[in-house]
């Protein structure tokens, strides 16, 4: 009788255990779901801030082990993008401006030719990663709460963005409690380290948007860099492998200094790299630098040379240059 009362509280406890184990499991799994969902929350939240808010901000830009560069940028948003302005100062150096209206963001340097392309932002101000459905990238990435602090002398919450995979870098974003706009983003490697960091130091609240509009209105532009259609010099040419969730985006010639390049961008709404095609061979092989969070990587093939660039780590853009096969070859094999 004894053992069979030893033997039946035994298995109630394991049962209650069992029951408690579950319970865990479940909360744990609610809890992580919950601030997933907070996360992308805010991140939406600050895509859409930043590009409807009219602001100016004053941030700081530095690669790692690299000078930092000082920036002001002014903005006025707009629910559709053809009717953003905005403008970029680069407060060192020589003065360089890039003035972005109409769908067309024009540069303004003093060492070299103005021109106008089309596009709709100037990349040059925040990182690719602002600019996101964030919801369509969970099964890219893992969207973590780091909990809140502050820079700029205001309050922020922060976001860390990890690949699911190792073939590209982190991110954590510092997102203003008050406006959503990102008021810090660092650029991580795989140990953790910090390549590349835009900060904010000042959010200007008197932003003039009147008068900013009235100069961006009044400014003359330059005429538009010749963007054509891609040709057949990059048909040749495919990749045969792409990290997941990449694809390609656009595709294009654009004759630059008498030089006829071929380009195709290639994104998964985070990072990005290009392919750029040129006849011109480079004198050395197989090089590759390193800027920050930025890789570039030129070889020639055949009697072209093609250059890589991408905010992607060293051995990913190695890779993706592996794997550029010629379709003739691979056709005769």
């Amino acid at each position: 009788m004894n053992f069979l009362y030893s033997l039946i509280t035994l298995k109630l406890k394991q049962s209650n255990n069992f029951i408690i184990t579950l319970f865990f499991i479940f909360f744990s799994a609610s809890v992580m779901a919950e601030e997933t969902h907070d996360a992308l929350s805010l991140l939406n939240k600050m895509t859409k801030a930043v590009q409807t808010r009219d602001y100016q901000i004053h941030f700081v830009a530095q690669d790692k082990d690299q000078y930092a560069t000082t920036f002001e940028y002014n903005h006025l948003g707009a629910d559709k993008k053809e009717n953003i302005n905005a403008q970029l100062l680069y407060l060192e150096g020589p003065a360089k401006e890039i003035i972005l209206h109409n769908n067309t963001t024009s540069y303004f340097q003093p060492d070299s030719p103005s021109f106008s392309i089309s596009s709709s932002r100037i990349t040059e101000a925040f990182p690719d990663v602002v600019y996101n459905d964030f919801n369509s990238l969970a099964n890219i990435y893992d969207f973590i709460l780091l909990g809140k602090a502050r820079t700029a002398n205001r309050g922020a919450q922060l976001v860390k963005i990890i690949a699911k995979d190792k073939d590209r870098y982190s991110y954590v974003i510092w997102i203003d409690d008050e406006n959503f706009l990102p008021l810090r983003i660092d650029l991580l490697d795989e140990d953790n380290d910090i390549v590349n960091q835009l900060k904010v130091v000042d959010l200007d609240k008197d932003f003039d948007a009147k008068k900013f509009k009235n100069y961006i209105d009044n400014r003359t532009y330059p005429i538009l860099l010749s963007i054509e259609k891609q040709n057949n010099l990059l048909d040749a040419w495919h990749l045969a492998w792409l990290p997941k969730g990449f694809k390609e985006i656009a595709a294009y010639n654009v004759n630059f200094y008498s030089s006829d390049i071929a380009t195709k961008l290639f994104s998964d709404g985070v990072f990005s790299f290009t392919v750029n095609v040129s006849l011109e061979q480079a004198s050395q092989l197989n090089q590759i630098i390193q800027q920050g969070g930025r890789t570039i990587f030129s070889t020639n093939m055949g009697n072209k040379n093609i250059i890589i660039i991408g905010n992607l780590p060293q051995v990913t853009i190695e890779k993706i240059a592996q794997n550029i096969v010629e379709k003739s070859s691979e056709n005769s094999r």
